[in-house]
């Protein structure tokens, strides 16, 4: 079955700022309580040469590529350059210093396997709606406390005939502390990795009536997964990866207590399940 806002949990000592910077690269604080973001977006039109002739139409084919990256800049005095180009990594396939260059260099790309060369075009302030083809790319905070920012990268792929788009999200969660993007197997045991599916699926048959009919059989793909403000783990599965596309984004949550003892002693800590955490 697999074919393939900013909300913040205001703390004392979190001095949250969103700026629209003109340039993309890292700059240092002046303290270790500053929090801030640049903003990178963008757009480009594409006509697809000599699909007229071969589809028997008017006119050429026309696809239109965009991006809005709410991007991370400063996180106290840490280096978050590791963040950034995980971040450029999953919405632009590259990595490069500059931030916008990054973005500009993965536009024209997402129609590749139609077979045409991509020619850029003006893009008229109709073309959004009227392209035969669409990609979007978001990415934004999920979530922001003390602890820890999660990160939502969002991409929206129309192919021109298709019957439908397909959207598909992928969360980051950066531990501030110890200034680490962390995933599953720092928080559970390799012995609990192997356990989670059965488990996941257990929990995703109890919420059938919500969620639908699923099959789980693995962790999400790329170990998707975020934590909710509440500290819940929600595991978060594509569409078409475990249901059908009606069924959208299957995300199965837990309460940190209920998966305890597939935990390693740093997920317990994170969790405030250990009585001398120091987290």
């Amino acid at each position: 079955m697999k074919p393939k806002a900013l909300r913040l949990a205001g703390t004392a000592a979190i001095t949250a700022a969103i700026a629209a910077i003109p340039s993309c690269k890292d700059s240092s604080p002046a303290d270790n309580n500053t929090i801030a973001f640049s903003v990178v977006n963008g757009g480009a039109t594409y006509r697809m040469a000599g699909s007229a002739d071969d589809l028997e139409r008017d006119s050429d084919m026309i696809c239109y590529d965009t991006a809005c990256v709410v991007m991370p800049t400063v996180i106290f005095n840490h280096d978050i350059t590791a963040l950034q180009d995980t971040i450029l990594k999953i919405a632009f396939d590259t990595v490069c210093p500059d931030h916008r260059e990054a973005m500009l260099s993965s536009f024209g790309h997402s129609f590749d396997e139609l077979g045409y060369d991509a020619v850029k075009i003006p893009t008229r302030s109709d073309e959004r709606l009227n392209a035969d083809g669409l990609t979007m790319v978001k990415g934004e905070v999920f979530s922001l406390n003390g602890k820890y920012l999660t990160y939502c990268i969002s991409s929206y792929l129309y192919t021109p005939g298709a019957a439908h788009g397909v959207t598909n999200k992928t969360y980051l969660t950066y531990y501030m502390p110890s200034a680490r993007i962390i995933g599953l197997s720092d928080l559970f045991t390799a012995e609990g990795l192997k356990e989670l599916p059965r488990v996941i699926a257990a929990k995703a048959r109890k919420m059938r009536s919500q969620l639908g009919p699923t099959d789980i059989i693995a962790l999400p793909d790329q170990d998707n997964f975020y934590i909710a403000l509440d500290y819940t783990i929600v595991f978060v599965y594509q569409p078409y990866e475990v249901a059908s596309y009606a069924q959208g984004e299957i995300a199965v949550p837990f309460d940190p207590y209920q998966l305890a003892e597939y935990m390693t002693p740093f997920g317990q800590k994170l969790f405030n399940m250990e009585p001398d955490s120091e987290n």
